[in-house]
């Protein structure tokens, strides 16, 4: 009877904390693969303060309060900063993204990122 008790709680618990998140379908690619890891990401605007959000790769989660934020705020657009490990620098690059609030109702955003430091789109960057 008590082993009943303690897995409902648990069962209400994770229905109760799914229900207090928002999942952003996001899927951040740089230099033409996925993101693995995205450090220290946080999502501003001018009218908001900095709102710390966790990165899985294709998910970010928000509580329903910072979604709130986000989605209410009057800027067009929010910035999206954070830190990722690339195979080929020793040191982890800080990137900084700005995109459209209206992103947001989209089911999917995938952002592209090239690096300049790569000859490749050095390139491209230059025609």
């Amino acid at each position: 009877m008590i082993r009943k008790s303690i897995v409902l709680i648990l069962v209400f618990a994770m229905i109760l904390f799914k229900a207090q998140t928002k999942k952003i379908n996001i899927l951040i690619m740089i230099d033409e693969k996925p993101c693995l890891i995205a450090n220290n990401m946080l999502i501003s605007s001018q009218s908001i303060d900095l709102i710390d959000v966790d990165y899985i790769v294709g998910t970010i989660n928000l509580s329903d309060d910072n979604y709130d934020k986000l989605i209410n705020n009057k800027s067009s657009s929010f910035n999206i900063g954070f830190e990722a490990i690339l195979p080929k620098f020793t040191f982890a690059q800080k990137y900084l993204i700005s995109i459209p609030k209206e992103f947001l109702n989209q089911k999917y955003i995938i952002i592209n990122i090239f690096n300049i430091n790569n000859k490749i789109y050095k390139k491209n960057i230059q025609n």
